[in-house]
């Protein structure tokens, strides 16, 4: 299924531009599902790009607030955006209640402006502010498991964040964990330059995720409770992670493997997604 394919192709475009694994997820997804599937994902990516995409904070906040309305009216069956019109019947029947969708939006945005994170867990507790109302709604629309979910994807966007860096240091964010730096005796500042200590602290911190990832989707009970989607999205992070923590420059590695899927990522991905169907 291409997304040129389907009703809401212009947003499907670009969410597949970001995350190219979703285009062959969607294959493996039955035709019964494909639409609400693919709506669902492009409405998460819209989420996010608010959070995490648009420099200036009032234009982010004007576009959450704008969602904050959208998703209220959605739930009461008076959607206007073609992605919660795609999805009203299905809100309808899961019953979603609004305030899990206000948490969704201030999730939101407790991402524009975080404090620097002590450790590993306290930077993915931070993101899951987003991403466990998120799961816990996908849960409700899917039938996946809400913690998994919102674990393949705090652990994905931690990923892109990292990758991410230098905007982040631009911008008075630190995407790493605190211990993590002083464990390579790392200050802020260093981490604009490349150089041994940085590359080592990457490669710790994706060796991290990528074994987290893997774990995730390791056994074909988890797989299926996290869909195939978050699944793919899982096996195809993982890869990139581990690949970029084993170059020379893990950042500059990270950074264009984000964008493409290599053939290891394809068959990884390809793999998730035939086990979450068994």
């Amino acid at each position: 299924m291409e997304a040129s394919d389907t009703p809401l192709a212009s947003f499907e475009t670009k969410w597949i531009e970001a995350r190219p694994e979703f285009a062959l997820a969607l294959r493996f997804e039955p035709e019964s599902e494909r639409a609400a599937r693919s709506a669902f994902g492009c409405l998460v990516f819209e989420i996010e790009h608010a959070a995490f995409g648009i420099r200036e904070m009032q234009p982010a906040a004007i576009k959450l607030q704008w969602w904050a309305e959208e998703l209220a009216r959605a739930g009461t069956g008076n959607a206007r955006h073609p992605l919660t019109q795609a999805l009203s019947q299905r809100f309808a029947d899961a019953a979603v209640p609004i305030a899990r969708w206000q948490q969704a939006i201030l999730g939101a945005m407790a991402q524009r402006d975080p404090e620097p994170a002590a450790d590993s867990r306290a930077l993915l507790e931070g993101y899951s502010e987003l991403y466990a109302p998120l799961g816990a709604i996908e849960g409700s629309l899917f039938g996946t498991d809400a913690d998994a979910v919102a674990g393949v994807l705090s652990r994905a966007r931690a990923l892109r964040e990292t990758a991410a860096l230098s905007s982040a240091l631009r911008d008075g964010k630190q995407p790493l964990p605190l211990d993590l730096l002083a464990a390579h005796r790392l200050a802020r500042g260093d981490l604009a330059e490349v150089s041994r200590s940085r590359s080592l602290a990457l490669g710790e911190w994706l060796r991290r995720l990528a074994s987290e990832l893997e774990a995730s989707v390791a056994k074909p009970p988890d797989a299926r409770a996290l869909g195939t989607l978050r699944s793919t999205m899982a096996a195809a992070d993982a890869k990139r992670a581990r690949r970029a923590a084993s170059a020379g420059d893990p950042l500059a590695e990270l950074g264009g493997a984000l964008a493409r899927l290599s053939f290891a990522d394809v068959w990884a991905a390809w793999r998730a997604a035939r086990r979450s169907r068994r």
